[in-house]
Order: structure tokens, then sequence, then C-alpha cells
């Protein structure tokens, strides 16, 4: 396997990764709110919301790098890609 199709690969993976990594945050955290909550439990809410939204925030800004790194790669691995030689020049002027 050529290098530049072992990096078109790795990109692909790489992309595929990003696409899945905002998807495997868990949201076991956040629940339905109460009919009547107690102050305490609208502070816990509002703790467990953010620290929700503050740990998706960071797998998101991760997914966004490895993006970027798949795109380098196959950009990369498509500008580096194989050519077929072209054949090569006969001499007609031998006899």
């Amino acid at each position: 396997m050529s290098r530049a199709r072992l990096l078109a690969v790795v990109g692909a993976l790489l992309m595929v990764a990003s696409c899945l990594l905002p998807c495997l945050t868990s949201f076991t955290g956040i629940t339905l709110p109460d009919q009547d909550p107690t102050p305490e439990a609208i502070e816990q809410q509002n703790a467990e919301e953010l620290a929700f939204e503050q740990r998706f925030e960071l797998v998101a800004l991760i997914a966004a790098g490895l993006a970027i790194l798949g795109l380098a790669l196959l950009v990369y691995a498509w500008i580096h890609r194989r050519r077929p030689s072209p054949p090569a020049a006969t001499n007609k002027t031998d006899r």
C-alpha cells in the first residue's frame, strides 16, 4: 500500500471519527424538570446542564480538530497520489 493511499485511509477514518465523537457524549445527567422543584434541585440541575455543555464543547473542539487533520491528510494524499508512468519513448531511427 502506498503512503498516499494509507494517508487517505487514515484521513477518511479521522473524518468518520470526528462525526461520531459528539454522538458519544453522555446525556445521563440531563433529566426533565420536576413539577415543583426546590431551589436546591434547580441549582443542581443548572450545574449538571453547565457541566454537560462544557463537556460537549470540549468534545466538539476535539472533533473539529480531527476533521481538519483528516481533511489535510486527504488533500495531501490526493496531491501525492501515484500516477501511471507514461510509456517509454521509442526511437524509430534504429534499423
